[in-house]
């Protein structure tokens, strides 16, 4: 049995004025693909291990992959698609494929990019060869894509950390279709809903006991994988918001039943689903008289892992505005981190930080600091975190004490700002160990994320509290921003 590997993934802010690049993404081609993942905690790592169990041949085709930011050029879209295609044409005969897609990759002219990889996949194996699809949980399914595979998976945690099980899962739905044991047959509800990203952890109500109804559906005879994507708000298209798939095998209509049930769930809890939050001003007056440090303050409107510019500033105005003791800020801005560089360990700098990007996500700031620290960004997580990565680079990075400190890692007064040259998600603590900071000894963390950071940063921090800031994240976006998307989603409408 030999089954083809690939990926393409890319979660596209159609509210991001950064478009996503070919040059931005991460491409990987042959065996590396294979040797790269094996270790981590991804779904990839996941289509490895069972296929391996089952003595299957594994024929890696193409990985790409890209932070996430603005929608993704046409012309960038199809160079990746090629590689993909050129693959399969040069493969040899392949009994099926794994494919680990977002589920919100946006393209210039393609809302659904995702649906049409699958599509042009499907094209090129056939009717009859096997495919089985993953997605993150902040997937925006299409009924496009679902009429195309014979199974898609989709995570079952927020902060991501099971994507190396729904591997397992999908590989083994696959190799049971091969081997002709079972008939994998999707279907799909979408609930009128906005289920906004506050909500999206799966440890707390609302989400929790939906999740928990849907590993429930899953143990029913027939029922070979039972998902719900909480939907990515960030992508204006058409198939925005919740998704329910059921995959069973051989009957459709049960699969159609389990879904409709479960999106009636989603229904049923609409009134929970209004988000509310604290301003910057508001979050950082009460993390700064918190009396169980460390607090974290998760940035909302410039979530880097939703599709954020990473060089917010409100945040840090806001703490150097209230005298805030004790905190630590990371920000994008390669070119404020050459500055550093080019001063060196122990300079006194002046520097214009962050607001670069656009308008969008704070003033520029004139801060002036010592520096402390430079390194080349480079660090490993070896827990399971979201994304399930293990290897990360945030480039070119500089940490300047701010205000005035003392000792080498806990500030007394002012604070830690660390400039890095590639927007990195927060959702590993070695991005600050690395760098000689110890989080759990700070009084204030600004984490430029949602949900996700909480699986690096919960077991650390006494108190965490999401912010509602302005950005390409922002979670109050109106419904009149939005042009693709249904407008009869109950957020909106109530």
């Amino acid at each position: 049995m030999r089954i083809g590997v690939a990926a393409i993934m890319h979660e596209s802010n159609t509210f991001s004025a950064a478009p996503t690049s070919i040059d931005a993404f991460e491409v990987v081609e042959g065996r590396a693909l294979l040797d790269q993942h094996v270790d981590t905690y991804d779904e990839i790592a996941g289509f490895i291990s069972a296929l391996r169990a089952c003595n299957a041949n594994l024929h890696p085709l193409l990985y790409a992959s890209a932070t996430p930011a603005g929608p993704v050029p046409a012309e960038a879209y199809h160079v990746l698609l090629g590689k993909l295609l050129a693959a399969l044409n040069k493969a040899p005969h392949l009994d099926g494929v794994l494919l680990a897609l977002h589920g919100a990759m946006v393209v210039e002219g393609l809302p659904n990019a995702d649906a049409e990889t699958v599509r042009q996949v499907r094209a090129a194996i056939g009717r009859k060869t096997p495919l089985v699809a993953t997605h993150d949980y902040h997937a925006n399914v299409s009924q496009q894509l679902v009429n195309d595979v014979d199974a898609l998976v989709i995570y079952k945690t927020n902060p991501h950390v099971d994507q190396r099980e729904r591997g397992v899962q999908a590989a083994t739905i696959l190799v049971r279709a091969v081997r002709g044991e079972v008939r994998p047959t999707c279907a799909l509800a979408k609930p009128e809903v906005l289920f906004n990203i506050v909500h999206h952890n799966t440890n707390l109500p609302p989400m929790a006991p939906l999740m928990q109804a849907a590993i429930e559906a899953e143990k029913q005879a027939g029922i070979l994988a039972c998902s719900i994507a909480a939907g990515y708000q960030y992508a204006d298209v058409p198939a925005m918001g919740p998704s329910v798939v059921v995959v069973a095998d051989g009957d459709r209509a049960l699969a159609q039943r389990e879904a409709d049930r479960l999106g009636e769930r989603i229904w049923d809890v609409r009134e929970q689903l209004l988000p509310s939050a604290p301003g910057p001003e508001l979050a950082v007056r009460q993390a700064a008289a918190s009396e169980r440090p460390p607090v974290a303050l998760l940035d909302l409107g410039d979530n880097i892992g939703g599709g954020g510019a990473g060089d917010g500033t409100l945040l840090l105005e806001e703490l150097l505005k209230q005298a805030a003791n004790g905190w630590v800020v990371t920000i994008y801005d390669p070119e404020a981190a050459s500055s550093c560089a080019r001063a060196g360990i122990g300079a006194t700098i002046t520097l214009s930080v962050g607001g670069k990007t656009d308008a969008g996500h704070g003033p520029a700031l004139r801060v002036a600091g010592r520096i402390r620290t430079l390194h080349d960004g480079l660090y490993e997580e070896t827990e399971r975190r979201h994304g399930g990565g293990r290897y990360f680079n945030q480039g070119l990075t500089a940490v300047m004490e701010v205000g005035g400190t003392a000792g080498l890692t806990r500030p007394l007064c002012g604070g830690l700002l660390v400039l890095n040259s590639r927007r990195t998600p927060p959702n590993s603590v070695h991005q600050l160990t690395s760098l000689g900071i110890r989080p759990e000894r700070q009084r204030i963390l600004v984490l430029k994320g949602a949900v996700a950071p909480r699986a690096a940063y919960e077991p650390i921090c006494n108190e965490i509290i999401a912010v509602d800031s302005p950005g390409a994240t922002a979670i109050m976006r109106p419904a009149a921003e939005y042009r693709q998307a249904r407008k009869t989603l109950y957020e909106w409408c109530s």
